[in-house]
């Protein structure tokens, strides 16, 4: 994580004023990743910088586990 954008978080949700669209522009960030990480800040403290998995946490269109099961069955039963 970049010391920078720790730092002018860590700022932000201490109620310092900075200018945070010129600080997101300098960094390349957009301003809601920015206060993203401020909001996880002010929640979680520094746990709020580490990054997340971006999978999803549960995906619909998966075959379901007896369906697959079946089809193998079926596959080894033709071979």
């Amino acid at each position: 994580m970049d010391p920078d954008l720790v730092a002018a978080v860590a700022a932000v949700a201490g109620g310092d004023k900075i200018n945070v669209s010129r600080f997101c522009a300098e960094h390349k960030i957009s301003r809601t990743v920015f206060y993203k990480y401020v909001n996880r800040f002010r929640q979680e403290g520094a746990a709020g910088f580490i990054r997340r998995s971006s999978a999803p946490h549960r995906r619909p269109t998966t075959t379901a586990a007896r369906v697959r099961e079946a089809v193998v069955r079926a596959r080894k039963q033709l071979a």
